[in-house]
């Protein structure tokens, strides 16, 4: 992935952008998920020979969750950017919400799409939205670079189980631990892929080590509880239980939410080292017990729960 020097300068300040250079696929692009890969593949097919872009917002600053709306995020600003580029785009116009929300339609057009980014192509899903109070959609869009001569194509909703494919539907998934459903959506396994991290190794003491990860700052988390789970070591996958959580019995709930992942069958030192953790199946919700028996108890069961899912599906 390449970022264009022609972020945020402003109009004809940079010669590099030539005068419908780009086609541009426009969005925010959170999870790059199926929906958007269909608009990425028609703005590859559709560019005639121009430079494949997308105009999306630029990362997060530290702490904050997201740059519009404070939604959370489904995948981090770099991976987002690797998931791009394995869909054809070469370069990223980057803008901060707060540059461009207070345009007309108009100005958005003529001063950042054209003026600044060099588009001659443009490509948006059904439900884009722009504009000073979002007032303009995709057909504003289509109708003002038409009257510019300039082409814009929509692209139709994607569904997945009767649902329509979006980032908000995944974000709704994962809240509800629907995982499998948000997989559909996003055409790749939901991962948490974060180093290793050292815990309370309480795990390790009753006889089933386990690994730590963080989520992401501003990450959309899923669901809390334990899940059937995957991850790949060394070519080699693994079926795996993961809780998602802040383990109430040992912390009092006052711990950070982390996924904490016992992977079958392996004996291995992976502190430190950057893991993917696929979640595939909810088994049941965090819960505290009354005391560290209950809980040992409970982990048994859910090994066992998952451990028979993944002999069954992974």
């Amino acid at each position: 992935m390449l970022i264009s020097t022609a972020c945020g300068c402003p109009a004809g300040a940079d010669a590099s952008v030539g005068k419908g250079e780009f086609a541009i696929a426009l969005g925010c692009f959170d999870g790059v998920h199926i929906g958007h890969a269909e608009l990425f593949r028609t703005l590859v097919e559709r560019a005639d020979g121009k430079k494949c872009a997308v105009w999306t917002f630029a990362p997060p600053d530290a702490g904050k969750p997201c740059p519009v709306k404070g939604k959370p995020l489904i995948v981090p600003f770099d991976r987002k950017c690797e998931l791009l580029n394995e869909c054809g785009i070469e370069y990223a116009f980057l803008y901060g919400f707060s540059d461009v929300c207070s345009l007309s339609c108009e100005e958005f057009v003529d001063c950042i799409l054209i003026g600044e980014c060099g588009c001659g192509l443009a490509v948006c899903g059904y439900n884009f939205t722009f504009g000073r109070g979002a007032a303009g959609n995709a057909e504003t869009l289509k109708r003002l670079l038409a009257e510019r001569g300039i082409e814009a194509i929509i692209v139709e909703n994607v569904q997945r189980d009767g649902t329509s494919v979006s980032s908000a539907g995944i974000r709704a998934a994962l809240a509800k631990g629907n995982v499998e459903l948000a997989e559909k959506m996003l055409g790749r396994e939901y991962t948490v892929t974060a180093p290793v991290i050292g815990g309370r190794r309480l795990g390790r003491e009753w006889g089933f080590p386990t690994v730590n990860q963080h989520f992401f700052d501003g990450a959309a988390v899923p669901q809390k509880g334990v899940y059937a789970s995957s991850c790949i070591i060394d070519g080699k996958k693994y079926g795996a239980v993961t809780n998602v959580g802040v383990r109430p019995t040992v912390s009092g709930g006052n711990d950070v939410i982390t996924a904490e992942t016992h992977i079958f069958d392996y004996s291995g030192d992976l502190y430190g080292k950057t893991l993917s953790v696929a979640l595939k199946h909810f088994i049941r919700p965090e819960k505290k017990f009354e005391n560290g028996d209950e809980l040992r108890s409970a982990v048994l069961a859910d090994m066992e729960t998952a451990r028979k899912y993944c002999s069954e599906n992974i």
